[in-house]
Order: C-alpha cells, then sequence, then structure tokens
C-alpha cells in the first residue's frame, strides 16, 4: 500500500473553472481574490437568477429539481438563460448569492446537464421510454448504449427551453461539450473534527468514483494518459477507502488526504481530457460549521480552519 506521504509527489493539479453555491463562483487558477464589482455588475449577475422569464406546469413540487422539468405534474421556472449568462458574465471571475431556497442548486445542477460532456446518468430520473417524444421508435431506444440514451434525455430537458429557442447558436456550441466536476458539501457538518474532515473526504470521493464510472462513455475525446493518471486516482481512493474500514486516520491525515484526493481527480480530468468546470455546491456549510460549532478546543478549530484553507487553495490556485 502507498503511504500519505507517496501521495504527495505529482504534478500540480491542471486549470479550472469553477462555480459554487450558495455562491456561485467561478475562477482561473492564476488569479486570487477578485476585485470588487461595482454595484450595478452585482446587480445584473443576481437578476441572472432571480428573475424567472417562463413558468411551466399544473402542481407545485416542494424541493423540486431541474430534472423534473417539463414534467406536466410539477410547476417549473425556465431558468435555462441563466446558462449563457453564466458563460457571458462570469468569465475570470464572479459571484452570485443568494438567499436560501432561492434555487441555487436547481441552478447548479442546470449547469451541469448543459456543460457536461459526461453522460451525468445519476441525475435523470426519467424512463427510457420518454426518448419517444424526440421521435426514436421503442426499438431504436433498446439498441442505444446508456452514454446514447442520456444524451438524448439531456437534450428533452431543453428541448422546449428559452435557451435552445432564442440562442440556439450558443446551445449548439456548448451543449454537453465540457468536462465537469460536480462536488456538494451539503453534508460536511459534524464533528469531532476527524469525523468532519472524513465527511470533506467522502464528498470528493464521491466525486472522483462518479468520474471513474463516467469517463469511459465519453465519446468523442482522445484520452490521453489515461494509464497514468487513473491509477493515481485509483490508488488514493483504494487508500482512503482501505483505511478507513480500519480506522487508521487521524484528523491530521484526514486533512492531508482531502487536498490529495481533490489534486488526484483534478489531474485525472485536467490532464486526460482538459481544462474542466468545477461545480461546488453548499461549499459554505464546512466554513460556517468550522467557524459556529464548538470544538473541543481551540487546536481542534484551528486545524480544521488550516485544512479547509489549504483545500480551497488547490481548489482555487
Amino acid at each position: 500500500m502507498r503511504t500519505l506521504e507517496q501521495h504527495m509527489s505529482g504534478p500540480q493539479a491542471p486549470e479550472a473553472l469553477s462555480i459554487s453555491s450558495s455562491s456561485l463562483e467561478m475562477r482561473t487558477p492564476e488569479q486570487h481574490t477578485p476585485e470588487p464589482r461595482a454595484p450595478e455588475e452585482a446587480f445584473d449577475l443576481f437578476k441572472l437568477s432571480s428573475s424567472p422569464v417562463r413558468v411551466s406546469g399544473t402542481h407545485v413540487g416542494v424541493n423540486a429539481s431541474f430534472t423534473d422539468a417539463g414534467s406536466a405534474m410539477v410547476c417549473t421556472v425556465d431558468k435555462s438563460l441563466f446558462c449563457i449568462g453564466f458563460w457571458e458574465k462570469i468569465k475570470s471571475s464572479g459571484r452570485i448569492c443568494l438567499p436560501r431556497r432561492s434555487g441555487k442548486t436547481y441552478n447548479l445542477i442546470q449547469l451541469l446537464l448543459f456543460f457536461s460532456m459526461a453522460p451525468e446518468k445519476s441525475h435523470l430520473d426519467a424512463p427510457d421510454s420518454a426518448i419517444e417524444e424526440l421521435g426514436r421508435s421503442a426499438e431504436q431506444i433498446r439498441e442505444m448504449d446508456v452514454a446514447t440514451k442520456c444524451r438524448l434525455k439531456r437534450t428533452l430537458l431543453f428541448e422546449d427551453s428559452l435557451l435552445k429557442e432564442k440562442h440556439r447558436a450558443f446551445f449548439d456550441e456548448h451543449f454537453m461539450k465540457y468536462p465537469v466536476i460536480h462536488i456538494s458539501f451539503s453534508l460536511c457538518k459534524r464533528t469531532p473534527a476527524g469525523v468532519f474532515l472524513a465527511s470533506l473526504c467522502d464528498a470528493i470521493a464521491a466525486a472522483a468514483n462518479n468520474w471513474l464510472k463516467q469517463y469511459p462513455l465519453i465519446e468523442g475525446v482522445e484520452v490521453e494518459n489515461t494509464d497514468r493518471y487513473l491509477l493515481r486516482l485509483q490508488n488514493i481512493l483504494d487508500d482512503y477507502d482501505s483505511a478507513q474500514r480500519r480506522l487508521e486516520i487521524s484528523a491530521d491525515k484526514y486533512g492531508i488526504l482531502l487536498t490529495l484526493l481533490f489534486t488526484r481527480l483534478s489531474e485525472f480530468v485536467g490532464e486526460c481530457i482538459g481544462k474542466y468546470i468545477l461545480l461546488i455546491d453548499e461549499y459554505d456549510i464546512p466554513f460556517i460549521h468550522a467557524h459556529l460549532e464548538s470544538w473541543s478546543d481551540e487546536k481542534e478549530k484551528k486545524k480544521v480552519q488550516s485544512s479547509l484553507k489549504i483545500l480551497i487553495q488547490a481548489m482555487f490556485k
């Protein structure tokens, strides 16, 4: 088994664009803290997500997701223009802050399903029969592979959208064209320090395992150096899983693993496929928890805050 110290060696993480909620944020690695935006520009960015343009459906659904869009049973606000707004307004750096229950996760999943070149099967609940709406017969659908079915289901999600209707050229240029890493920190609010840092590791490991499942299904991409970076990512995931089962990881080692997991994932996607978009859902939860939680002592709190700082630096450098 490789040690954590052995995992520390290797190339730096490649470039990444990133967006996160509760604040949606995109940065390129050469940048650090962005310059404050003018009030009117910040207001424009806010309007991208907060101004509904088309409402459809007959029933109000609780916690309805973007993939529920198009169902006659669910009242849906068409926010698809957010995709072009994000692409044009938030170039090198930007932030959109919204209150709770205002559709941050909805927008994030919408961005994922619009831009991602991977199948994203885990986000698609529609039955295969739904593809018939695009003119495919039941026999044709049965002969399709998983990736093709996923692409068509995602096409169906945006079929009657304002984005496709009003900006067809943009739609055709960017739809399902980019590698996207999606990480959710929604469950990262536990104690003590070791368990909290483990929950962060779990979130990144889930994203890494999702990419390991999906990358063989991506079509039209010549993947180079796959074996090398695949092995590096698989090794760190295997070591993390093994150490967890034996309960051998201290809070200090969780802090090391946290950054290693992301770095290996970033290397794999960035080096094998190309510059990627990083979507972080509920990125503020770990910071709020680290600040407000009653830790056993000040040393434990500083350890958690330091690990978070190192992780964010790895993500945004």
